[in-house]
């Protein structure tokens, strides 16, 4: 065959490629380690899904926000003011889900010698450059009466939260579960947790927008093997939780320690609170941009472009 010929197939087969259904390749979803997520490695291990999705793990918010934003990855779970943060940014993101509401997994901790929050002042405080990091450290130190000008701050992905702490590179670390549980094993006190800010944090699966016609039918199987999992987590406890607690590192207690900080809403939960008009969700949203806001944790003037999206939710079989 003369060249041109051969350049030709290449050019058309790279065009047949790039023209291959969307919905053939594999739905990425991202997380990083947290015990709300862990109902979709729990479907990933039951076979739930019925379609090609991939669901990965990766070793920060701060790597989940990227993989989002570069487009590795067309769904991720995070929480409400990260998917906010993205919207500022110009990341046109839908909410297709509550994944959990923290009530006490979210924390500052430190050494028993810091008895109280105030005791921070002048103190190092490492804590993750995301959205949460910033909320749950500015709650703390308003309950204190302190400002960020009384603390030194180190960024901290949160993958060395623990290492951190553990080797005294900083006094005190904002964090969350499991981590939680590791360093209060090693002796470390809980300062603050999310319970004092009941509802303000809230981990949500979001997807990008430009994929939601493309990838209906991964969407509303994600959503559905999810709640397949939550199921399964209710008529076979033991080992969902056995399974959950080897992916998190803990033990039994542990994982039930780390879920009592924790609400999964349930699928009638998570329809009411995305429903209406305006919805739970939009007066949360509302309320988290005022906080943020507040405390200039939003790049630009204009409004976040994130959107409830509920129709896979409604879609499932209660």
């Amino acid at each position: 065959m003369k060249k041109g010929g051969i350049l030709l197939l290449a050019i058309l087969y790279l065009f047949l490629a790039g023209c291959q259904d969307v919905s053939q390749r594999p739905l990425k979803v991202a997380t990083n380690q947290w015990p709300g997520y862990e109902p979709l490695y729990l479907a990933r291990y039951l076979d739930a899904f019925h379609s090609d999705i991939e669901v990965v793990q990766l070793a920060s918010t701060t790597d989940v926000m990227r993989a989002l934003r570069n487009g590795s990855v067309e769904v991720a779970a995070m929480t409400l003011d990260e998917a906010l943060l993205l919207g500022s940014q110009g990341e046109p993101l839908s909410v297709l889900m509550a994944m959990d509401f923290s009530n006490g997994a979210d924390v500052v901790m430190a050494w028993p010698e810091i008895k109280s929050l105030a005791d921070i002042r002048g103190k190092r405080v490492g804590v993750e450059s995301t959205a949460l990091g910033a909320i749950m450290l500015a709650a703390a130190l308003d309950q204190a009466g302190l400002t960020l000008a009384d603390v030194e701050l180190v960024d901290l992905p949160s993958d060395q939260h623990a290492e951190a702490l553990l080797q005294h590179k900083v006094d005190v670390i904002v964090t969350f579960e499991p981590v939680r549980t590791l360093l209060r094993k090693a002796g470390a006190v809980v300062l603050f947790d999310s319970s004092a800010v009941p509802e303000l944090i809230v981990d949500v699966l979001v997807a990008r927008r430009e994929v939601l016609e493309s990838r209906d039918e991964q969407l509303q199987d994600l959503v559905r093997g999810y709640y397949e999992a939550r199921s399964y987590m209710i008529t076979h406890p033991a080992e969902a939780h056995a399974f959950i607690a080897r992916r998190q590192q803990l033990t039994s207690l542990e994982l039930q320690h780390a879920f009592a900080g924790l609400r999964l809403p349930s699928l009638n939960d998570n329809i009411r609170w995305l429903a209406g008009n305006p919805s739970p969700f939009q007066t949360q949203v509302q309320q988290l941009h005022r906080q943020m806001r507040e405390r200039n944790l939003l790049q630009g003037d204009t409004e976040p472009d994130l959107m409830a999206a509920p129709r896979w939710l409604e879609g499932v079989r209660p």
